[in-house]
């Protein structure tokens, strides 16, 4: 027996069935949230961004000791340069943090095209610190397909253009309901 919707047509949500409409080819989703789906937002939200802040300040600490401990080092009578470069280059990487944290604070998720940028600061950090010289060959080959293939995400993998989209979309209208397909 079929019915005049089809069965890829049609949608149980909340004990709600509603089709899919003509010309469309998938359904509304229609959310129904409850209460506890109502609290439960409206109180982990806050505290999420509360422990995000948190995580953002104390970055931002490290980042204030580090430079200081870098001035300090300016004015000693021996200088130890890899020290300074490692110190240097962990700077890089809290600045790709910090500014991964900011995306969050301000979008509510986490940009994968900063993930990618960080991880790229981070490994090269790694490589500077120990010395291409002193890796054995295989880990020089690994690192450099992982960097590549990080590089090739990042420009090629339709990060950013996807990010930038979705951040200058307007919001949906308090009353719209259901998904558009």
């Amino acid at each position: 027996m079929q019915s005049s919707l089809s069965v890829a047509a049609v949608t149980v949500v909340n004990s709600t069935i509603i089709g899919s409409p003509e010309g469309h080819d998938c359904p509304f989703q229609v959310a129904h949230p409850t209460h506890v789906h109502r609290l439960t937002r409206h109180f982990l939200e806050p505290a999420q961004d509360i422990l995000v802040l948190a995580i953002g300040l104390a970055l931002f600490g490290l980042m204030v000791r580090t430079i200081a401990w870098l001035i300090f080092q300016i004015f000693k009578p021996t200088l130890d340069f890899r020290q300074v470069i490692a110190e240097v280059l962990f700077m890089l990487v809290m600045v790709e943090v910090v500014r991964l944290v900011i995306s969050y604070l301000r979008e509510h998720r986490v940009a994968v095209d900063f993930m990618v940028e960080l991880g790229i600061v981070a490994t090269l950090r790694e490589i500077v610190l120990r010395g291409v010289t002193d890796l054995p060959w295989q880990q020089v080959s690994a690192l450099t397909m992982f960097v590549l293939a990080l590089g090739a995400l990042l420009r090629f993998g339709d990060l950013r253009s996807n990010h930038e989209s979705e951040s200058r979309k307007p919001l949906p209208e308090s009353g719209d309901k259901g998904i558009r397909c």
